[in-house]
């Protein structure tokens, strides 16, 4: 296992190299090898897949224009993607939130209909739901969770990261999900 992962790394690597060399085909092969992860991970952000797929094609423009940039020593090459890719859906959400503020200091009485019909605000509700139920968790079950559902770790990364055991992640995840669950239903 651990052999092919650093075989993987190596090939990623070797293709982001060869992107900063502005070779198309490298970058075709990238996109092929990563694109499928990077979309969940977008997708997890962002909850539409219109807006993932947006968020993917600008990171992975980010990645043809900045491949010359990696550094190894800053972090394995899946996770400069992820970031890459969790960076553009945070700039996605904070333009949203942005344009929504904007909108909001133009408030109308004739906008409250359409507004209300647009499901933004049962989003919002939910988001502060969503909030409450996260702080009665543990604080390790909260960055678990965080780490794998907002910024695309896998558990087994994110026991790395924290030196936890692989096992307790699991079932900090799980256990955190189930309550935030029964929360949510309350």
């Amino acid at each position: 296992m651990h052999y092919q992962s650093q075989q993987s790394q190596d090939r990623l690597l070797q293709l982001i190299a060869q992107c900063a060399l502005k070779d198309p085909d490298a970058f075709k092969t990238l996109y092929e090898l990563t694109s499928a992860k990077l979309f969940g991970v977008a997708l997890r952000i962002l909850k539409q897949e219109a807006r993932a797929e947006e968020a993917l094609q600008e990171a992975c423009l980010k990645v043809w224009h900045y491949a010359a940039d990696y550094n190894i020593q800053r972090g394995r090459p899946m996770t400069w993607l992820i970031n890459i890719v969790r960076n553009q859906c945070l700039d996605m959400l904070r333009a949203s939130a942005s344009r929504q503020e904007d909108a909001h200091t133009e408030w109308t009485d004739d906008m409250e209909d359409q507004f209300s019909h647009n499901g933004e605000a049962e989003t919002s509700e939910e988001l502060n739901r969503l909030m409450h139920c996260m702080k009665l968790l543990n604080e390790d079950q909260q960055k678990c969770l965080l780490m794998v559902y907002h910024q695309g770790y896998t558990a087994s990364e994110v026991s790395d990261q924290g030196k936890w055991p692989l096992g307790t992640v699991k079932t900090w995840l799980r256990r955190g999900l189930e309550s935030i669950r029964g929360c949510l239903k309350i």
